[in-house]
């Protein structure tokens, strides 16, 4: 018994000493111990949300005259893009298929009407500065809704005026048999 005892105690001195010697080796201190973050790491923008490109990557390119829609609400150029398979360059009269992809704000007059076909109403006006106001309405289709531009960039979209409530039907009453014929 005085045996195991003593292997007992120099089991325990060995873990005892191997602490202490793990502990010194270490910095126990509670000089890096931070409670409350810092601030600029709090208020600083996670990686994931910076841009890394440059300023001109949010440039947008100055309007032509091929990006703005004329009184029928057609770009200049349509009829090139509505071209026979063989390239010929003769148009068919085929209607040209709406571009894939959604439609938002800064986007140019044409570029709305190549996502959203040509638009069922089209008005022009200046304001008072003199800048060209347009409003392509689209009733049906897509993407229904008023878009206004100003400048021929896209600046507000709205919901497509609802269309009139069916008219409802006159139900006549239905004329029971009386019971027993």
């Amino acid at each position: 018994m005085q045996r195991v005892g003593r292997i007992r105690t120099g089991m325990v001195a060995i873990v005892g000493l191997a602490a202490a010697i793990g502990g010194c080796s270490s910095d126990l201190g509670l000089n890096n111990v931070t409670l409350v973050p810092k601030p600029e790491t709090v208020l600083r923008k996670p990686d994931w949300a910076t841009f890394s490109g440059g300023k001109s990557d949010f440039e947008l390119r100055p309007i032509t005259a091929a990006d703005l829609v004329d009184a029928a609400g057609q770009c200049a150029g349509a009829a090139e893009r509505s071209v026979n398979a063989d390239g010929a360059g003769s148009p068919t009269g085929a209607v040209v298929p709406p571009a894939a992809g959604g439609i938002a704000l800064q986007m140019t007059e044409c570029d709305v009407v190549r996502r959203a076909g040509p638009a069922e109403k089209v008005d022009f006006a200046a304001d008072e500065t003199g800048e060209r106001v347009v409003v392509l309405t689209y009733a049906r289709g897509p993407w229904p809704g008023v878009y206004r531009f100003r400048g021929g960039r896209l600046a507000s979209i709205e919901r497509a005026p609802a269309p009139p409530p069916a008219p409802a039907k006159s139900q006549k009453p239905i004329a029971k048999k009386p019971a027993g014929t």
